[in-house]
C-alpha cells in the first residue's frame, strides 16, 4: 500500500433504481475514480420540485474516492446521472477516527 493520506472523500448521491446505479458504480471504479461503492436499499423520499410535493422510491448510493479526485467524481456523477437536479453532496473525512489503513487503500485504488 502506498503511504497513508490524510483525507478521502465520501459522496452521497440518490438514484431512480438500482441499475442506473451499479451501472454508474462499475464505470466509476473502471475509470478509477472510485475505490467502492456502498449501494443501499430502498429508500423513501419526500421533497418539493417544480412547486409539487413528491414521494419516490429511490437508491442511496456512498462513493469513496480519493481528495484529489473529489471534484472529477462529482462532475462524472452528474454527466452519467438520469435527474435533471441530482444529489452530490461530497463530504471529506479526514484521519483523525479513521482507518489510516482505508485511506491508504481508498488512494492506491482512485491512482491512475
Amino acid at each position: 500500500m502506498t503511504k497513508a493520506h490524510s483525507a478521502m472523500g465520501l459522496v452521497y448521491t440518490t438514484w431512480p433504481d438500482r441499475a442506473s446505479v451499479e451501472a454508474a458504480a462499475r464505470i466509476l471504479l473502471d475509470e478509477r475514480l472510485i475505490a467502492c461503492a456502498n449501494i443501499l436499499r430502498a429508500s423513501t423520499s419526500i421533497y418539493r420540485w417544480q412547486d409539487q410535493v413528491e414521494t419516490a422510491e429511490e437508491i442511496i448510493a456512498l462513493f469513496k474516492t480519493s481528495t484529489r479526485k473529489l471534484e472529477a467524481l462529482r462532475e462524472r456523477i452528474s454527466e452519467l446521472h438520469p435527474y435533471d437536479e441530482p444529489a452530490i453532496i461530497s463530504l471529506n473525512v479526514d484521519a483523525d477516527g479513521s482507518s489510516a489503513a482505508f485511506l491508504a487503500w481508498v488512494d492506491e485504488e482512485c491512482a491512475p
